[in-house]
């Protein structure tokens, strides 16, 4: 072989050999820079977590007593979350020394509204709501409220003297579709049994509870029904609720 030939051979080992040497470099190079991408986005992620934090203004002495009776309410009103006694006590407690809470779950427990007759909650994806309305002095009928998906956990409760006490029936509202039936036929009876789930609850108001179905509408309901919507008026002499407004309202 002569020497142009080895010179060549020679020369051809090396362009493979530095092809491999680089082909090796690249891989590594994008295997790193995959991995330090992903630490980044861990990294941002976990920072962003951290740096979410929502100061809510309260003032304690105007919202006193609907806070105690947060304390107070059992946890089988929280049954799609979890938010303990203990827990309940240390945020009024804090609530009580600062007048401000500081929320750092964007998407969890998290404070919509306060105020001196409810409390709204965000829960991942439901809402809870505390709402109470005064009987007398010392007297205050209270209604929970743990909406999700597949409906509406309502619970209602005596609070006298600072004491809490289950209603004889769970929830006092059950019954709000047959307040709205025009006729009480078998299939005007399945038509409530139909639409069960449709109902959303209002208990905003310190006097007024309003429940309305987004489901039922006039064309096709009005044969079986007086309305969609009903209103209930606060009564302090009877310490009860009155059918204050039946009627269509537009879906």
């Amino acid at each position: 072989m002569n020497i142009f030939k080895k010179f060549r051979l020679l020369f051809l080992a090396l362009i493979i050999c530095s092809y491999n040497t680089n082909a090796t470099s690249n891989s590594t190079e994008k295997s790193n820079l995959k991995e330090n991408q992903q630490v980044s986005e861990v990294f941002i992620e976990r920072q962003n977590e951290k740096q979410f934090t929502d100061t809510i203004r309260i003032n304690y002495n105007e919202n006193k007593t609907i806070l105690n009776i947060l304390k107070a309410v059992p946890e089988t009103t929280m049954s799609s979350w979890e938010w303990s006694e203990m827990d309940r006590k240390k945020t009024v407690d804090f609530i009580e020394k600062n007048n401000y809470l500081i929320d750092s779950t964007e998407a969890y427990n998290n404070i919509k509204y306060i105020k001196p007759n409810t409390i709204g909650i965000q829960v991942v994806d439901g809402f809870w709501t505390l709402s109470i309305y005064e009987f007398g002095v010392n007297h205050y009928f209270i209604v929970t409220n743990d909406s999700v998906g597949d409906g509406n956990d309502i619970q209602t409760f005596n609070y006298i003297n600072n004491k809490l006490t289950p209603t004889k029936m769970i929830n006092w509202f059950s019954k709000c579709e047959y307040d709205l039936l025009l006729k009480n036929s078998d299939n005007c009876i399945e038509l409530v049994k139909e639409n069960e789930l449709t109902y959303t609850y209002d208990f905003s108001n310190k006097d007024i509870v309003e429940i309305s179905s987004w489901f039922l509408t006039k064309d096709k309901s009005q044969h079986c029904f007086k309305g969609n919507t009903i209103k209930y008026k606060l009564n302090k002499d009877t310490k009860t609720f009155d059918i204050f407004d039946v009627y269509w309202e537009n879906k």
